[in-house]
């Protein structure tokens, strides 16, 4: 068995009545569930689970405490006394490097890799612009993928499309579809225990209020999930997808929301983490235990 957590940034459940969310002018197959209606199943039997993003302190939920509450189970808002934007800080860097996701697996003898392909240039800035992604590798040791792997079909482009990283001239790659990208993260299942992907773009395109790039994003992410999830054998491994706060599905602000934010799973492990997840706290917690769970059960 594996599992692959699907991390888009700045996703979350929004209304149905909402004509500037772009997911209710757009069908998703997978993202139906509304704050008022819809439905909590999508497509290939995955389960919808409105998710807690606050971690028990006040304000508009953000990245850096977000994603490391994600990646750690470890309430980093908390940590700091509020929530922290932008990449993560030296302490929650700290928190990272003792709990992250994959440090944990590697220390009951599992294989992690990030299926993100990243560029020369990446490095070239400053630590303190590095994602909490990142932080989550280097604590593990983790091994980096790059231009080569995307070229390769071993790694996927952070927008799935490498579209990004040609028009930035970050690198000569070729043009995929979003399905085929979906279909690289299905192979790495094969060959690794966990697999973590990081789709940021939904976050960007949030605080721009940009709908038509919020239903290309939408459209982009339901061809990577339909990739994905036909070419995985469901009864084998389980995918996971959740996101660190909203943002994208009310485009008529241009900051983060307060509401739920989706978390999606598909697969073997399907009913055992749907019972166990009701906030981020619950993401890495539960994939760890859910591996021994398969092993006992």
């Amino acid at each position: 068995m594996s599992i692959a957590l699907l991390f888009l940034d700045g996703v979350g459940i929004g209304s149905i009545k909402n004509e500037l969310n772009p997911f209710t002018q757009f069908q998703s197959k997978y993202f139906t569930l509304f704050s008022d209606g819809g439905n909590s199943r999508c497509a290939y039997d995955g389960i919808i689970i409105p998710t807690n993003p606050f971690l028990d302190v006040e304000g508009l939920p953000q990245s850096a405490t977000g994603q490391t509450a994600i990646f750690t189970g470890i309430n980093a808002s908390k940590e700091m006394g509020r929530h922290v934007s932008g990449f993560p800080t030296p302490t929650l860097r700290k928190i990272i490097a003792e709990h992250s996701i994959m440090l944990q697996l590697k220390k009951i003898g599992l294989k992690s890799t990030f299926a993100n392909g990243y560029t020369p240039q990446y490095f070239e800035r400053s630590q303190q612009f590095w994602s909490a992604s990142t932080w989550v590798m280097k604590a593990a040791e983790v091994p980096f993928r790059w231009l080569d792997d995307i070229n390769n079909d071993k790694a996927v482009s952070p927008d799935l499309t490498n579209e990004f990283i040609v028009q930035r001239g970050l690198g000569n790659v070729q043009i995929r579809t979003a399905k085929k990208a979906g279909e690289i993260i299905g192979t790495l299942l094969e060959e690794n225990d966990f697999v973590l992907y990081e789709h940021p773009f939904s976050d960007k395109i949030g605080h721009e209020k940009n709908m038509e790039a919020a239903i290309d994003d939408i459209k982009k992410l339901d061809g990577f999930l339909a990739g994905l999830l036909s070419s995985t054998d469901l009864s084998k491994h389980t995918i996971l997808l959740t996101s660190d706060h909203g943002n994208i599905e009310d485009l008529s602000i241009d900051t983060h929301t307060k509401n739920n934010v989706p978390t999606i799973v598909w697969g073997k492990q399907r009913e055992y983490l749907v019972s166990k997840i009701s906030s981020l706290l619950d993401i890495t917690p539960t994939i760890v235990s859910s591996f021994q769970f398969s092993v006992s059960g």
